[in-house]
């Protein structure tokens, strides 16, 4: 995949890309009227792999239950729908999924996985949705911080072994050598779990992708979300088998899609940017 700026297909591609590839299918998850586009591992069906918990992207429509629905789940059975095949979701761990692709379980992998070298050596990637760190903080806490020193002596959770973490202790180390004192950061297998610990006074706030951000800043009346303190220069992207046939039919399928308005329609229903799919670039890679 060349390292450079994706031209995206006009609106008039897309009926060029689904008359060329296959009929187009009438809705998500139901059958096409014939074979998918080579390189699918079955010709008929779109085997979709997602790890859960990571809402808006990915989550069970009842919590723990019901239809896998999120904004990736919907765009993957878009990309089914114009390529005119049955789109299966499969649920697995977050760290199969790469082997899922390896192994052909999956045709995609497309679950809120950053773009980055390790992954892009032994998979294709097509970047999807830019995202960043931000802070997410008690409301009292945010009202008081406008710029990262004034993290400067917070108590922070972070998800343990992720950029966000890299993020914020980076932050501290700037405060340290301003002569402030270091934030604190507490580490948890995932950022909700410290959501107990912020709200009993115990930590000041969080730090996770926008995506999350938002999201908790909806749906948490005492959280704020603070922006502009951290990158937001990083991009989740969706996965196919390194140098599959598969690969530049759905690298054209999801452009497609930008093109023509739906991915980011899909953004604005899960309280996302749809700027941060319209702006999406391959230079990410």
């Amino acid at each position: 995949m060349q390292h450079r700026k994706k031209a995206l297909l006009g609106i008039a591609a897309v009926s060029a890309l689904t008359a060329t590839l296959v009929a187009c299918s009438s809705g998500a998850d139901e059958a096409g009227d014939g074979e998918g586009p080579a390189g699918l591992n079955n010709p008929e069906v779109l085997n979709a792999c997602v790890a859960l918990s990571y809402e808006p992207l990915e989550y069970y429509e009842n919590g723990t239950s019901g239809e896998v629905i999120g904004w990736d789940v919907d765009g993957v059975r878009e990309v089914g729908k114009l390529l005119g095949v049955e789109t299966k979701v499969n649920v697995m761990d977050f760290d199969g999924l790469i082997p899922g692709l390896q192994a052909g379980k999956c045709d995609v992998a497309w679950s809120g996985m950053y773009v980055n070298e390790e992954r892009t050596q032994v998979a294709d990637a097509v970047p999807v949705l830019r995202t960043g760190t931000q802070a997410v903080l008690r409301n009292e806490i945010a009202e008081k911080v406008a710029e990262p020193l004034d993290l400067c002596g917070l108590k922070l959770a972070a998800q343990t072994g992720t950029e966000d973490e890299s993020h914020v202790k980076e932050v501290s180390e700037q405060c340290v050598a301003e002569g402030k004192p270091e934030i604190e950061v507490t580490g948890y297998p995932g950022s909700v779990d410290a959501i107990p610990a912020i709200r009993s006074g115990k930590l000041d706030g969080l730090v996770d992708t926008t995506v999350l951000a938002a999201t908790l800043g909806m749906k948490n009346d005492d959280l704020t979300p603070v922006p502009g303190l951290f990158p937001a220069d990083y991009w989740f992207g969706a996965y196919t088998d390194k140098g599959s046939e598969f690969s530049p039919v759905f690298e054209e399928a999801v452009h497609t899609l930008i093109e023509n308005g739906t991915l980011q329609e899909l953004a604005e229903e899960y309280g996302l940017n749809p700027d941060d799919v319209a702006e999406v670039d391959t230079q990410a890679l």
